[in-house]
């Protein structure tokens, strides 16, 4: 499935993939919870994994790879999501 209509997306699927370290992950984590403050940063990770998750998934979930949606903001569970997606997420978060 191809999303036209998110090229950040499309542009950061390109990326060389490798996987994430465990600092690496950790960094993420940190920077999606500090992401969760700024709603049009949290709209472009939900974005991210739905897209994802369309094309490679067809078990559609409201939050997928066992992310909740808590008061505080959305939790990931790391090691649930795949290694690709982990390593968009992270691309993603640099840029910011």
């Amino acid at each position: 499935m191809h999303f036209p209509n998110l090229p950040l997306y499309s542009q950061l699927k390109k990326d060389d993939f490798k996987e994430l370290t465990d600092d690496q992950k950790n960094d993420l984590l940190e920077k999606i919870k500090s992401m969760s403050d700024d709603e049009q940063k949290e709209k472009m990770i939900f974005a991210l994994i739905f897209a994802y998750h369309l094309e490679h998934d067809n078990n559609m979930q409201d939050i997928p790879y066992n992310g909740k949606m808590l008061k505080g903001g959305l939790k990931l569970d790391i090691d649930s999501i795949p290694s690709k997606l982990q390593h968009i997420l992270y691309s993603f978060s640099m840029l910011n």
